[in-house]
This record gives structure tokens, C-alpha cells and sequence, in this order.
């Protein structure tokens, strides 16, 4: 019994100085290992926290960029609002100019007219009475301008009369430049015609037209009596050239 004591005794120490023996073998290798990992660990540690930080700093820096793009946008819509604003006054002003030139233009014009009005040395009252005399002296000229074209008017008239008593009825009368007018009648047996002329149109006796139908002479008429819108007027003879119809043209 003391001898399998003794024998397990010796086992135990032997096992015991084994594992010391292979303790202080594999120590070391055990230390640098743990050295590596702890150094390993650290390290992720580190690159860990580093890569946060750099995380972080990434999301500062979108969050930023983000904000600078906003505000960009919103400066640029600024800058455009103040562009469109300045060309707004810009052109107010230029308006702005033209008028003040056009005022400063009517207002010498005006002083012109006042120095203008200062120099006649006349009162209001003058000015008004001096405008209705001027008024009432020019329809005065126009009544003795009327009164004067009927004169002449009548003249004519009473010179066309004598002529026939003088028996000269036979010279051509001036009419007004230009004189048109048409046939509304037509008496073949006894050679005369009705125009559509008369002393509306200032056409008198002896006045002579000539008569066209499509461009083409056919005769030409004496005018013998005159009314306020139509007129006789007799063949000439020798001036028949086609049978005068209603509708033909006349002219002076």
C-alpha cells in the first residue's frame, strides 16, 4: 500500500515537473501570442475608433456639403431675383430720364410761350376779347368769301346771258377739271340728252363734254339748261360718231 503511495507520488511529481518543464517551454510562445492579440485588439480598437471618427466626420461633412449645396441654391435664386430687380430699376430709370427730358423740354417750351406772352404786355381779359374778335372776324371773312363765290357765280351766269342775247351763246364754257358724269336720257329724234350733272356739280350752259361707252369716243354734248342735279345738253353736230346710249359716259 505504501509502495503504490510512493509510486503515485513519484507519478504526480513527474507530471508536475512535465508540465513545469513544458510551462517554461511553451511560456513564451503562450506570452507572444497573447502579446499579438492583445496588440491585434488594440489595433482594431483603434482602427475601430479611427473609422467612427472617419464615419462621423464623413456624415459632418455630407451634412455640410448638403447645407452649402441648399445654401448655393438659395443664393443663386437671390442673385437672380436681385439681376431680375436691377434691370426692372434700370429700366424704371432710363423711363425715369426720358420723361424728366421730355419735361425739362415742355417746361423751356412753356417758359418760351410765357416770356412769349409777357412781351404782348396784354392782360387775360385782353387775350379772351382779342380771340373773339379774331373768331367773329374770320367767319365775317368766310360769309364775304361765300357771298363773293356767289357773285362771281352770278356773274358768270348773267355774262352767259348776254352772250346769247349778243348771240355769241355759241362759245365753249370752262367747267371744273375734271367733270364726270352719265347719261340717264336719251332723245335720238331731237338729238339731246339728260346727264346726271348739275349746278351741284358747278356744270352751266355751253359747257361741252365729250361721251365715251367702253373707253371709246361716241359724240359730244353742249349743255343747254341746268338744274340743281341734272342738266340738258344738245348733240353737237358733226360729233355724232355712234348712236349716244343711256349709261354712256360723260367728261370734261
Amino acid at each position: 500500500m505504501l509502495f503504490i503511495r510512493i509510486t503515485l507520488a513519484v507519478a504526480i511529481l513527474a507530471a508536475v515537473a512535465v508540465t513545469a518543464l513544458v510551462w517554461l517551454q511553451v511560456k513564451p510562445n503562450v506570452e507572444a501570442v497573447i502579446a499579438k492579440r492583445n496588440e491585434f485588439e488594440q489595433k482594431f480598437k483603434t482602427e475601430s475608433a479611427e473609422k467612427s471618427k472617419v464615419k462621423k466626420e464623413l456624415g459632418e461633412t455630407k451634412t455640410k456639403l448638403e447645407s452649402t449645396e441648399k445654401n448655393l441654391a438659395e443664393t443663386t435664386k437671390a442673385k437672380t431675383a436681385a439681376e431680375a430687380r436691377a434691370n426692372e430699376l434700370d429700366a424704371q430709370s432710363k423711363a425715369l430720364n426720358t420723361q424728366l427730358t421730355q419735361t425739362r423740354e415742355e417746361l423751356a417750351g412753356k417758359n418760351q410761350q410765357l416770356a412769349a406772352w409777357n412781351a404782348l404786355g396784354l392782360a387775360v381779359d385782353q387775350v379772351k376779347g382779342a380771340i373773339i374778335d379774331l373768331k367773329q372776324t374770320r367767319e365775317a371773312n368766310g360769309a364775304l368769301e361765300e357771298e363773293k363765290k356767289l357773285l362771281v357765280k352770278e356773274n358768270k351766269r348773267l355774262v352767259r346771258e348776254l352772250d346769247i342775247y349778243r348771240g355769241t351763246n355759241e362759245v365753249d364754257v370752262a367747267l371744273p377739271s375734271g367733270t364726270k358724269g352719265r347719261v340717264l336720257v336719251v332723245d335720238p329724234k331731237w338729238d339731246f340728252v339728260v346727264l346726271d350733272l348739275g349746278t351741284k356739280q358747278d356744270v352751266v350752259p355751253n359747257g361741252v363734254l365729250m361721251v365715251s361707252r367702253e373707253g371709246k369716243l361716241v359724240g359730244k354734248v353742249r349743255i343747254t339748261a341746268v338744274q340743281q342735279d341734272r342738266c340738258i345738253a344738245n348733240v353737237v353736230p358733226g360729233w355724232k360718231l355712234a348712236e349716244i346710249l343711256e349709261g354712256d359716259q360723260v367728261f370734261y
